[in-house]
């Protein structure tokens, strides 16, 4: 996936503020296509240094999370994880896609943020995805939240599929 540039406003009336904007702009850029492009460790440098961007950066972590060019969804769950709290809202979001490869890497970083407001939520996906892969790994998530409704689904979900779910969300819990 190749990011673009930020375009440059026209010489007239540009403010020290301007320059000092787009430098951030094009930083954050240059941060977002390290975190895809990168090897593993400038990858997770590429991470954190996003999440320490502040407020906002959420929306283009969430905006390449679901774009379809997007090749390494994980890096940017990690990042997200890392931004925490104010991604929440723009995850549980994301995770009421039906496409696994946009949701579960969702579904994980609500897991590492732990926020109660991801609970319901995951315990519907619990309910209804159709994907093992994908309860497997939402059974974890809630199970990492610690939330006693979350639990409760878990556990009425682990009582109607058996051992061999069971083992799958247990491996996907050690994971996470």
């Amino acid at each position: 996936m190749v990011l673009r540039t930020i375009p440059l406003p026209s010489k007239e009336g540009i403010e020290m503020s301007d320059v000092k904007d787009l430098r951030e702009q094009q930083e954050v850029v240059n941060l977002l296509d390290q975190l895809i492009n990168g090897d593993t460790y400038s990858s997770i440098q590429a991470a954190a240094a996003l999440a320490a961007v502040g407020e906002g950066v959420e929306n283009s972590l969430l905006a390449l999370l679901t774009d379809s060019g997007t090749v390494d969804r994980w890096n940017v769950a990690m990042a997200l994880a890392r931004v925490g709290t104010p991604a929440v809202d723009g995850l549980i979001t994301v995770t009421a896609t039906g496409d696994d490869a946009v949701r579960n890497p969702a579904v994980w970083a609500l897991a590492e943020i732990g926020d109660a407001r991801a609970v319901e939520p995951l315990a519907a996906i619990l309910r209804e995805s159709t994907s093992e892969c994908c309860r497997a790994l939402t059974a974890a998530a809630l199970l990492k939240i610690g939330d006693p409704a979350g639990i409760a689904a878990v556990e009425e979900e682990l009582a109607t599929h058996g051992e061999a779910f069971e083992g799958l969300v247990m491996e996907a819990y050690e994971g996470t």
